[in-house]
């Protein structure tokens, strides 16, 4: 079951992520687990709901799936509302993977983008199947997008 994520879940997410961050970061990941799941609680306990959502799959009470919906508002171009979306914290637990659960938050997140009046999703993702499924919902890559480090 796909649900939005409530306060009472913010410890769940957050060790989620610290999970998501070991394993994209692998030997880069600090050694002190604390800190990051401490910082991802602050910041979630201050912004979940407000200008990020979690959609996630909930199976036996278990958050096992995660899709984090950064809501970015800019000012509005004629008729459109200058809501945009980044879909972040895509993650699920290894032994839920390859049940099609990350497919189901992707169309949730379409779903939900298109309730709210968003304009565009966008992502960054450079995991070659995750990317065939943003594909197969329509997702493509845009070649204009310009970037410029500040801090490392």
């Amino acid at each position: 079951m796909i649900i939005i994520a409530k306060n009472e879940n913010i410890s769940e997410l957050s060790k989620l992520r610290v999970l998501q961050q070991q394993e994209d970061y692998g030997e880069r990941y600090p050694e002190n687990d604390d800190e990051v799941y401490s910082a991802t609680k602050k910041y979630l306990e201050e912004h979940l709901n407000k200008d990020i959502y979690f959609l996630v799959e909930v199976i036996n009470d278990k958050i096992v799936g995660t899709l984090g919906l950064q809501i970015i508002k800019y000012m509005p171009t004629c008729l459109k509302s200058g809501i945009e979306g980044y879909i972040c914290n895509v993650y699920t637990l290894k032994e839920y993977r390859r049940k099609g659960i990350c497919t189901n938050l992707v169309k949730e997140c379409i779903k939900f983008a298109e309730e709210n009046n968003i304009i565009d999703l966008k992502l960054t993702c450079d995991i070659p199947e995750a990317r065939r499924i943003y594909e197969k919902h329509g997702f493509v890559k845009e070649e204009y997008l310009m970037k410029k480090k500040i801090l490392e």
